[in-house]
């Protein structure tokens, strides 16, 4: 890979029970599935939820991702991908060459520790009508095909938000212990935070 087409991670915060990072990514598809799979390593490194459920997660991921980068910075409607034809990974590839698409960024933030994992992807593009798209998810006979993946995220992430301009959302996995919900309490000596038994 070229140096513009490999993200920029930065570790704001890091410790055995809190990680805070953010991701600053050009918009190359190529660069989807391998972010994806690190974003991912962070419900394996704090032992957030089963493998099943990490399963199920990631298809959520996979889909917030390619809205992001196809229909986001890229602006291909989906209505293209309906038709069967290659219409629309061609005129990604095209994009990705061309202004002002090729310069746009994906950011990412993604909080994750003893309480579960936070990830918040934002891109560059108009955006689109939230409430809108959620109310095709309640109306199958208005859903297009191309409308499962926002059906998706919503059914494999324990809360999906959306800014009012459609062009971040933040998927929320909490812990499924029995102790995600109790309190913390730091050691006066160490520091360390160890979870309130009760």
């Amino acid at each position: 890979m070229t140096s513009d087409e490999v993200w920029n991670e930065t570790e704001l915060v890091q410790s055995r029970h809190l990680r805070v990072t953010h991701f600053d990514v050009p918009t190359r598809r190529s660069l989807i599935s391998p972010l994806r799979e690190r974003l991912l390593s962070s419900v394996a490194d704090f032992e957030i939820v089963d493998e099943g459920r990490q399963n199920h997660f990631c298809m959520a991921l996979e889909e917030a991702l390619n809205n992001a980068f196809y229909h986001g910075n890229l602006e291909i409607s989906s209505e293209l991908k309906e038709g069967g034809s290659s219409a629309f990974i061609e005129l990604a590839r095209e994009r990705e060459t061309l202004e002002p698409y090729r310069s746009r960024r994906i950011r990412v933030t993604e909080i994750v520790g003893l309480f579960g994992l936070w990830i918040c992807i934002c891109d560059e593009g108009s955006g689109f009508d939230v409430g809108a798209a959620m109310e095709r998810c309640n109306n199958p006979e208005l859903m297009l095909a191309s409308g499962r993946g926002l059906l998706l995220m919503k059914g494999f992430t324990d809360e999906l938000i959306f800014n009012g301009n459609g062009n971040e959302v933040t998927l929320v996995l909490y812990r499924t212990d029995e102790d995600r919900e109790k309190a913390l309490l730091a050691d006066p000596k160490t520091g360390d935070i160890t979870r309130i038994i009760s």
